[in-house]
């Protein structure tokens, strides 16, 4: 039996093992690149939870504050962007219901617009049939991270949480 002898000539083999590294740095590279970008999604939608949960508790809240004071409903009718002062602190004095419900409306007013991004509220009321629905809404911008992670300029979108009810 016969054995050739081969000789391997390692020179032409100069490089190799470092762009094999090059090419598994740039692979693990896109991999974290991939792990962070949903990270910051899943925050973003965290807070968006957050903030859709806080405008429909907001929301429930005066819905129950204008049962409580039934008979003064269409005190508490405001709309976007208007300023509701109370005419007097019903935390610590007598009030009558007119009073109560502009007391109701501004305090809530004033949570919205500290709790939430640009938060606003407005009560509307439908008289259409034979008793009237209130509509009590909520609205907030909500910061959209989603077009700066694809390049382009963060923007932000209005979210606008409604509950119809009958007082």
């Amino acid at each position: 039996m016969l054995i050739k002898s081969c000789s391997f000539n390692g020179g032409q083999q100069q490089g190799v093992g470092l762009i094999e590294v090059l090419v598994s740095v740039l692979v693990l590279t896109v991999g974290i690149l991939g792990v962070v970008a949903m990270q910051t999604r899943a925050l973003q939608f965290s807070q968006e939870s957050i903030y859709t949960s806080q405008a429909l508790m907001m929301a429930y809240e005066m819905t129950d504050r204008m049962r409580a004071n039934k008979g003064s409903e269409i005190q508490y009718l405001v709309n976007y962007g208007s300023d509701v002062t109370a005419t007097a602190n019903c935390e610590s004095a007598d009030c009558t219901p007119t009073q109560m419900a502009k007391f109701d409306a501004a305090a809530w007013k004033d949570a919205i617009a500290t709790n939430l991004p640009s938060g606003d509220g407005q009560i509307a009321v439908d008289n259409a049939g034979s008793r009237p629905f209130y509509t009590i809404s909520v609205r907030f911008t909500d910061q959209k991270l989603d077009s700066a992670l694809e390049g382009g300029t963060a923007g932000s979108s209005l979210r606008e949480v409604s509950v119809r009810t009958e007082i």
